[in-house]
């Protein structure tokens, strides 16, 4: 079963610079995960403050063990050294939405 996980985070003005470096690591490791068929990080066009969360897992297990990865823990402690504005991570199992995280 595909999982399609979509979301966002904003972080405050000016500051989406100093995460780069994390969601370019976290972007690496985590295409290298096994179960991982895509996973990427984009700009918003219109908020130069918002990165679009883009992923594909080939299986519930596969997300779960992103979500346990030392460098899931890694990203999440970078993300704590950032004032966010918004942040919410939404899965698609192809049924239904479950909020993973945020609204």
């Amino acid at each position: 079963m595909t999982i399609i996980v979509m979301g966002y985070l904003r972080t405050a003005e000016g500051l989406v610079d100093k995460i780069v470096p994390a969601l370019s690591a976290m972007m690496a490791a985590t295409n290298a995960e096994e179960g991982c068929e895509h996973y990427s990080f984009s700009r918003h066009i219109d908020d130069p403050d918002m990165i679009i969360i883009s992923e594909r897992w080939a299986s519930p297990e596969a997300l779960a063990a992103h979500g346990a990865s030392a460098h899931m823990k890694a990203f999440n402690q970078a993300l704590a050294g950032v004032r966010l504005e918004g942040l919410s991570v939404k899965a698609w199992t192809g049924d239904h939405w479950r909020t993973l995280i945020g609204d």
